[in-house]
């Protein structure tokens, strides 16, 4: 109760009438900054050798169930939607039959290719590209003849495993009738859309596979198997199909004990030498990320590269060609089963930005969604989306960061980028503290950007900043007291909900129907609240035929600031 308190207390504030830093209107005149700046973050945009490479669209696509809705669309920004469908095939959880691929009538196997292009053609009706399509769950006519046992004896599968979280998580009964089976699918694919259009669209051979039992109850060498199985099929009817597959982070430990009494550890840095060893391709590897914000380490950006990335993209063995990607993401409170609770508030805008400057930096090439947009307003993630899209083509340059946070534990950084063709400039800031959830003083900060420029050049800058006041779950929260105290003080708050949990997963039935009633008022939450252009003018620098562009300003806890330098 403490922390929520403490986290909604500037948004009480603000509601009040105040003019504070978390108001984007402040931005109307040049920003008095009291305090000298704690943090100096310089990048220098006169040297070749800080250019990191080019700023890359790595959030353009949507992750997608058997049970996605097409009418449901992603944030956008003026592109069009592209999907990742999962469990395209069939053995579904549910068991229902009628979305099977492949079925057992009583007396022989038949394809039903037609259940699947029934749900390509919905989202392709509705205006989305396929961006991949993934061969994970076998239908269920796949386990046609197997023997289920309660305990491991080495030989057959258990019966706890027959059914998993997400469906059929068993490897086919018959290799040879699934290879046949899905070069059959390839086949009616390119019939159906063309070769032209099926080599765009991407396979994946499984999804987090080492989740077990939930995605896979067999070994790890049958897995390998299988994908080699699997993408032979896809490649022999199109030779330059592109296909992958996606496991756990490389740090992911399991106590699962499977039908042969053993336990296995995470599957990605084995594939790639495997892979290696074998000559089997793949042309590119995703694992999942779900950092939780109660977790620090996970919200650790350079531990967590060191633990679950690094082991596998500099694996020596690790192809060089293969894009490496992250195929499920979501900043969240916890897991449930087959779900999970999502970060809702500011929190997750800072945190996105954090992790796009890794992103960049290690050239990690897809972060795949979950929906990110609803009722015509944009998650906290996609805010920050938004702001960091006009920045897609920019030159990608390097910066240090200078000074001590006056908060501790606060992490003070950027993605700073300068436009092609001209010298305009842009700068992502976050802020964002592992340790703290609490909102706390702003940080004073300082840019010290070096430019081709003579002293005295004259530019203009704007900023806009995306906090609190950017996220209607956050200002409804500050607006409706009984949303922060407990049920069983009278209020309408769960009584385990975390202080950043959406209205959706905090609140009460009576909390929910207030929100529903009152949402509408605070506006849709999908643009930038730019402030108005400021003026100012090149200082000197040590360098001479260059000067620098300085601004001054203040960043709050958990909160991104785009700006804008123009001359």
């Amino acid at each position: 109760m403490k922390l929520l308190i403490k986290m909604l207390l500037p948004a009480l504030l603000c509601t009040a009438g105040c003019q504070s830093v978390l108001s984007p209107e402040k931005n109307e005149t040049t920003v008095d900054v009291k305090d000298q700046p704690s943090t100096t973050l310089y990048a220098d945009f006169t040297s070749d050798t800080e250019q990191a490479g080019i700023i890359y669209d790595f959030f353009d696509v949507a992750v997608r169930t058997e049970r996605g809705n097409p009418k449901s669309k992603p944030a956008t920004f003026g592109r069009k939607a592209k999907v990742n469908t999962v469990r395209m095939l069939g053995g579904w959880y549910n068991q229902d039959l009628t979305g099977d691929t492949y079925l057992w009538d009583g007396e022989k196997y038949t394809y039903n290719f037609d259940q699947a292009t029934k749900r390509i053609d919905s989202w392709l009706n509705d205006d989305w590209d396929v961006f991949q399509i993934v061969l994970d769950n076998p239908p269920w006519a796949f386990q046609q003849g197997y023997t289920f046992v309660d305990k491991p004896n080495g030989k057959n599968y258990l019966e706890k495993d027959r059914v998993g979280v997400y469906g059929n998580g068993l490897p086919p009964n018959d290799p040879q009738a699934w290879h046949n089976y899905i070069e059959a699918f390839i086949t009616h694919l390119v019939k159906t859309y063309g070769e032209d259009v099926v080599l765009k669209w991407r396979f994946r051979v499984g999804s987090e596979i080492d989740t077990r039992p939930q995605h896979w109850a067999a070994t790890r060498q049958e897995f390998f198997d299988h994908y080699l199985n699997t993408v032979t099929a896809v490649k022999s009817v199109l030779p330059d199909a592109i296909v992958g597959t996606h496991f756990r982070e490389a740090s992911h430990k399991s106590t699962y004990v499977d039908y042969t009494g053993n336990t296995e550890e995470a599957y990605a840095p084995y594939f790639v030498t495997w892979a290696k060893q074998n000559n089997v391709p793949y042309d590119f590897l995703a694992i999942s990320y779900y950092p939780h914000i109660t977790h620090p380490h996970e919200m650790d950006m350079e531990q967590v590269y060191q633990e679950q990335i690094a082991p596998i993209l500099e694996n020596p063995d690790y192809d060089p060609n293969a894009s490496f990607e992250i195929h499920e993401y979501k900043f969240i409170v916890k897991m449930k089963r087959a779900g999970f609770v999502s970060v809702a508030t500011s929190h997750n805008s800072a945190f996105f930005a954090m992790l796009s400057k890794m992103m960049l930096e290690k050239d990690i090439k897809e972060v795949f969604q979950w929906g990110n947009a609803k009722n015509g307003s944009y998650s906290p993630e996609a805010m920050t989306q938004l702001a960091l899209n006009d920045m897609v083509g920019d030159t990608f340059y390097n910066n240090t960061v200078n000074g001590n946070p006056a908060v501790k534990g606060n992490r003070v950084d950027g993605i700073f980028s300068q436009k092609q063709g001209n010298q305009n400039i842009d700068v992502l800031l976050f802020n964002f503290n592992k340790d703290n959830m609490e909102y706390q003083k702003p940080e004073p900060i300082s840019l010290s950007l070096r430019v081709d420029k003579n002293e005295g050049t004259k530019f203009q800058y704007r900023f806009a900043q995306i906090d609190q006041t950017s996220n209607l779950d956050q200002l409804f929260f500050a607006e409706h007291p009984k949303a922060n105290i407990p049920q069983s003080q009278g209020g309408w708050r769960k009584e385990d909900a975390h202080p950043t949990a959406s209205v959706a997963n905090a609140l009460n039935e009576e909390g929910i129907q207030a929100y529903e009633q009152t949402y509408s008022k605070y506006g849709k939450k999908n643009k930038l609240n730019w402030g108005k252009w400021q003026q100012g003018e090149t200082t000197s620098s040590d360098l001479s035929g260059s000067s620098l562009v300085e601004i001054n300003n203040t960043l709050p806890s958990f909160a991104v600031q785009k700006y804008q330098i123009r001359w």
